[in-house]
């Protein structure tokens, strides 16, 4: 089966070559394009240091001067799942403090107020298309180290795209589309006409959690999800399950 996979490009060849080797054929149609940012952080004003993607980090971290760097070993570290905690890991060499057995922003708020002391202030290094539930729970700083822009070219993709799950189906064959955050999914759903929505609609959709879910499921869709682990390891046996 074809599994499209609408991540950013480098992060979209990392989830096409772990589907390829479970047998799976895939489309990369990216419906996000990440630019990362200059950014001025004062890190003594911190205790806490949080990240809700693996993006944060590697934008956080090109923000950094070598003490800088070392600074960032004296402080807390919460991150919103173990994926992101391993970026984490294999950038500052340093274990994380706090991941919620959840991976949304709601459980990690919920773990990190149990955590963060009365006067520790919290940073959170971001795109500015983050929501504001840390922010607002936390009373947490929030600088922008990356966006995440829209490519021009998803009009095009989404034409090739549709004439080729049309070809699948004249072979009885179905499509699997992964999403894995809001922004992939509102991206690719508002330029779909009408009539490849229906299309879709006799297709497989995977979402990466249950935030994705809701924004994909607001197209008209009742997409599939992983029970528990938020990430994109956890979608492969969902993905299997459906190659039948």
């Amino acid at each position: 089966m074809k599994v499209v996979i609408t991540r950013p490009a480098e992060k979209g060849k990392d989830f096409s070559n772990l589907l390829e080797k479970n047998g799976f054929e895939t489309v990369i149609l990216p419906t996000l394009e990440l630019v990362f940012k200059k950014a001025q952080i004062n890190l003594e004003n911190y205790s806490w240091i949080v990240f809700t993607s693996p993006r944060g980090i590697e934008g956080f971290f090109r923000n950094l001067d070598l003490e800088d760097a070392k600074k960032v070993l004296t402080k807390k570290i919460g991150t919103i799942g173990t994926e992101t905690a391993k970026e984490f890991e294999r950038t500052f060499g340093k274990a994380v403090d706090v991941i919620p057995q959840q991976y949304t922003a709601e459980n990690l708020l919920e773990a990190l107020q149990k955590q963060v002391k009365n006067g520790e202030k919290v940073l959170v290094p971001t795109t500015p298309s983050t929501r504001d539930v840390l922010k607002e729970g936390l009373n947490a700083d929030l600088v922008f180290v990356y966006s995440s822009e829209e490519p021009a070219n998803i009009p095009e993709k989404l034409t090739e795209l549709e004439k080729l799950v049309i070809s699948e189906n004249s072979q009885d064959k179905k499509v699997i589309l992964t999403f894995t955050s809001g922004l992939t999914a509102k991206n690719f759903f508002k330029h779909c006409s009408p009539e490849f929505l229906e299309i879709l609609k006799k297709q497989y959709i995977v979402s990466i959690g249950p935030i994705t879910k809701k924004n994909v499921d607001s197209f008209g869709f009742d997409s599939l999800m992983p029970e528990k682990n938020y990430t994109v390891e956890a979608m492969v046996p969902v993905i299997k399950a459906l190659n039948i």
